[in-house]
């Protein structure tokens, strides 16, 4: 854990300043380009900002107080009691996206350190390179706490009936027609898996599925295809036993977005908890043809409950799932069912939706 001895002299905060530089930052603005002390400025605001919002752990949050009080610069202590109790109120009234301002005021902190590294020390700036280390590797644990926390959040929203629309399993209609009914008919989460589609067609199609998913209030994920993740805001991705690691995947999408991971048994399931994903998908559970699962033997309710039993992420089950067999797979514990054909070829898309959402509804 990093902890910051508080620095003292300018309001109790001029230490690591050489004698030479803290004479010219005495004198005067001038001797300070107008953009360093911007960035400054900056900096010291989004640390305010998130000692408000990540308040916990203590350790992280107690790094970030003292990583602003030990900067060498005037005005950076601590608020007083009605100032900081109107700056929270502020803060709190502004945004109802606490963990999406951290973030951006994660990202405003780093982009202020790159910019004033990209300017070099003649240009005034008073941080040293030590100061600016250990801000970087704060600011990265900020960072994981946030996004973690974030995830969590919306992956408990993967619940009920989660529909992948794929343009090849839609019986000819739009994959965002098909999408629209199943969400007015009570489905939670849309799954873009699109194979063959040139990226220029897939990204048109995610685009299109966000504005329908926004409208619901749903998560869309995407299947496989990690740019188009990224490009058109989706809420994650999702990735084979075969596709991107997770490591890697992880490094693409941005840090608050979903990561899910397809598994056919246990030890695939524990594997990828192990790796970080924020949802497992598990089976098939009964026997389909659909989405080249054809030759896959059927893993059934007890695979279901065995992973679930085992693993802290939600679990979401999938193949063969329709209204007449989903209580089963609710009762052995996954926290959604994964539908495909049964909603996207039936004459009725929203209809058939609503007939498994009902029936999950039963269960128990």
């Amino acid at each position: 854990m990093l902890r910051f001895a508080p620095a003292t002299g300018i309001s109790g905060s001029t230490a690591r300043l050489s004698p030479g530089r803290l004479d010219s930052y005495l004198e005067g603005p001038e001797h300070m380009l107008p953009i360093v002390k911007s960035h400054l400025d900056a900096l010291v605001e989004d640390l305010r900002v998130l000692e408000i919002l990540v308040t916990g752990p203590l350790g992280l949050y107690s790094d970030i107080k003292m990583l602003r009080e030990s900067m060498p610069l005037p005005g950076v202590g601590d608020l007083d009691r009605n100032a900081l109790r109107e700056r929270r109120t502020a803060v709190a009234t502004a945004t109802q996206d606490a963990a999406g301002l951290a973030l951006a005021s994660v990202d405003s902190a780093i982009g202020a350190l790159d910019t004033l590294a990209m300017l070099g020390e003649s240009a005034g700036s008073p941080l040293s390179a030590e100061w600016v280390q250990r801000a970087r590797r704060v600011l990265g644990r900020a960072t994981d706490k946030v996004a973690g926390d974030a995830r969590e959040a919306t992956a408990k929203r993967l619940s009920g009936v989660y529909v992948i629309v794929d343009p090849e399993v839609t019986a000819g209609r739009s994959t965002t027609d098909v999408a629209a009914a199943a969400l007015a008919g009570g489905a939670s989460t849309i799954q873009l898996r699109d194979k063959r589609s040139g990226m220029g067609a897939v990204l048109e199609r995610a685009e299109e599925l966000m504005e329908a998913c926004g409208t619901h209030g749903a998560p869309l994920i995407v299947n496989d295809h990690a740019e188009v993740a990224v490009l058109s805001g989706a809420t994650g991705l999702h990735v084979g036993q075969t596709d991107l690691p997770i490591s890697a995947a992880r490094r693409l999408v941005p840090a608050d977005r979903l990561i899910g991971r397809s598994t056919t048994n246990l030890d695939q399931a524990l594997r990828a908890q192990a790796e970080g994903v924020d949802y497992i998908a598990i089976g098939p559970v009964f026997a389909t043809d659909t989405m080249g699962k054809g030759g896959k033997s059927p893993v059934g309710t007890e695979t279901v409950r065995a992973v679930k039993d085992r693993v802290r992420s939600p679990v979401v089950a999938i193949g063969g799932i329709d209204a007449a067999n989903c209580p089963e797979v609710f009762a052995a514990g996954a926290d959604a069912v994964c539908v495909a054909s049964a909603v996207t070829l039936a004459d009725d898309p929203g209809t058939a939706c609503r007939a498994i959402v009902e029936a999950s509804e039963r269960t128990g």
